[in-house]
């Protein structure tokens, strides 16, 4: 896996979300190495990291990651995780593996979930763009207002840069995992420290905040949850400060 380090101190492992790269937590990086060594991960078949087959399973990926990730991080040092949306089930199913060795899990809207059907997501098909890049961009902007982010001025050119990068750097589909139902057991198992951070734009007929965040609670008891104002799915770049603030927070703790 291909990872970027900045700062020093004790460590703190980003992992990012779907169709996505390191660069998800582009506005968080440097804030955390104020304090922390960051080491902000490209997962396999995402961003520079090498490739797995495309028929590669959930529980497949999950166990390539967790020997990958053994290696990178090879001994006893303790280790802060924060995973966002795919990356949240990835951070969750190593956080259970590792066992006493992870002190600190923060989950920003973290995937995982059983697979059931709610509300439709009127998403668009990048195939639609063909070899038309300002199409391209369009989708993607259309696709960040469904999915990402809730207000319009958050979709910048940057945003839209990275999105555009991290589609077309995808080569697994995230589904597999995100969808795969491990995040719950998983939690349920933890005796880490956890805080949810959960935009409150985070909110749809195809992602019930309400639900969702119960379920949470009923997997781990107590639940340490902050809803982010002024944002949506992606709130460590929409609303960075907040963010970054109660994770500062969360892992100086």
């Amino acid at each position: 896996m291909a990872v970027r380090r900045r700062g020093s101190g004790p460590d703190v492992v980003l992992f990012h979300g779907g169709m996505g790269s390191w660069q998800h937590w582009i506005r968080n990086i440097e804030p955390l190495a104020a304090r922390f060594t960051v080491h902000a991960l490209d997962h396999p078949s995402y961003g520079d990291s090498a490739p797995v087959p495309r028929e590669t399973t959930g529980p497949a990926y999950l166990d390539l990651v967790h020997a990958l990730f053994v290696e990178m991080f090879a001994g006893g040092a303790p280790l802060r995780l924060a995973g966002f949306s795919f990356g949240g089930a990835i951070a969750a199913n190593l956080a259970r593996r590792l066992g006493p060795r992870v002190t600190h899990l923060c989950l920003v809207s973290p995937g995982g979930f059983p697979l059931r059907r709610f509300g439709e997501r009127p998403i668009r098909s990048y195939k639609e763009a063909g070899d038309d890049e300002t199409r391209f961009r369009e989708i993607c902007r259309h696709n960040l207002l469904v999915n990402m982010l809730r207000d319009p001025t958050s979709v910048t050119e940057e945003a839209v840069d990275i999105q555009a990068r991290g589609v077309r750097r995808t080569r697994f589909d995230s589904r597999k995992v995100s969808a795969g139902g491990t995040l719950l057991g998983d939690l349920a198992q933890l005796r880490c420290r956890i805080r949810l951070l959960w935009g409150e734009g985070d909110d749809s007929a195809f992602r019930p905040a309400h639900l969702l965040i119960g379920e949470i609670r009923e997997a781990v008891g107590t639940l340490d949850v902050h809803r982010i104002p002024r944002a949506g799915h992606w709130s460590a770049y929409e609303n960075a400060p907040e963010v970054n603030r109660l994770m500062l927070e969360f892992f100086s703790s």
